[in-house]
């Protein structure tokens, strides 16, 4: 007897393939670039509170404004992903605090600066966890926590990046601060690959009733994984271990024959267990 598998259960046997490779990547990049835009706040900041004279309240302000936007955009880009998908919304966040931290170059003032840094932390937050979920989805059941580990490691190299820049562009000019927030336009840019390159969720689409694609999606990571690409994919349903082995004594075990009763010839007929039956039947007319 054979069950079918579904879509999920099929993406969750797969070994890991260069088609989950470039995922991982694609949305490893994307945190990163996250990193790289909040580290570089804490080495603007010091830049931008010179040179614009402003107060400890001022400068912490400004350096907590975004982490009220990311707590506001993790809670809405849940609900988004879920009803527009998962991708649009890993893109959308990218091109919008992309661009928000690029306008944060040409910013003039501190009430400006500020209202810029809550819409990148809008897009900040919503991002995180539609990439993280993403990325689970697509990853084979045996090794999606240590996959989902490596996704967060990227954040350690956006950090790195953000090092490099404040280390390098920042101090180099009284502008520098304005430079690297212009190279936070990278993630806007970004949006177009992950828009073009990377897959939709399976259960997303599934919901949707768009099953052609959820179908074509699961069927490029197994093409890379080398699966047969028969339809409807089944699999023989498994048998409980304690029905196999009594299967298996079953079979071990040798056949018992019933008991024959011993065969008397008749005195009469000369067949076989008919003396018996005459005996008793001439017994009981005797009596």
């Amino acid at each position: 007897m054979t069950a079918v598998s579904t879509r999920t259960e099929r993406l969750d046997r797969l070994p890991f393939t260069r088609a989950h490779t470039r995922l991982l990547v694609g949305s490893g990049i994307g945190w990163a670039l996250d990193a790289m835009d909040v580290g570089i706040m804490s080495f603007v900041l010091v830049a931008i509170g010179e040179q614009w004279a402003l107060s400890t309240g001022e400068r912490s302000l400004l350096g907590s404004i975004g982490f009220a936007g990311m707590a506001v955009g993790a809670a809405l880009g849940g609900m988004l992903a879920d009803r527009v998908g998962r991708r649009q919304v890993f893109a959308l966040t990218l091109l919008v605090y992309g661009l928000a931290t690029g306008a944060s170059a040409l910013a003039g003032g501190l009430a400006v600066l500020l209202a810029l840094r809550f819409v990148v932390g809008l897009g900040l937050g919503a991002e995180l966890p539609v990439a993280s979920t993403l990325v689970s989805e697509y990853a084979p059941a045996r090794i999606r926590g240590r996959v989902v580990v490596v996704l967060e490691s990227f954040w350690a190299v956006g950090w790195v990046a953000a090092a490099v820049v404040g280390l390098l562009l920042v101090p180099s000019s009284a502008n520098g601060w304005r430079w690297a927030f212009a190279i936070g336009l990278v993630p806007a840019a970004y949006a177009l690959y992950v828009r073009t390159n990377l897959p939709e969720s399976v259960r997303f689409l599934e919901r949707r009733g768009r099953h052609d694609e959820a179908e074509a999606a699961v069927r490029v990571f197994e093409t890379s994984a080398g699966a047969r690409q028969d339809s409807p994919r089944t699999q023989p349903r498994a048998r409980p271990r304690a029905t196999a082995h009594r299967a298996q004594r079953a079979q071990r075990a040798p056949r018992r024959r019933r008991p024959r009763l011993p065969a008397s010839p008749c005195a009469s007929c000369s067949r076989p267990r008919c003396a018996g039956g005459r005996s008793r039947s001439g017994s009981r007319g005797s009596g």
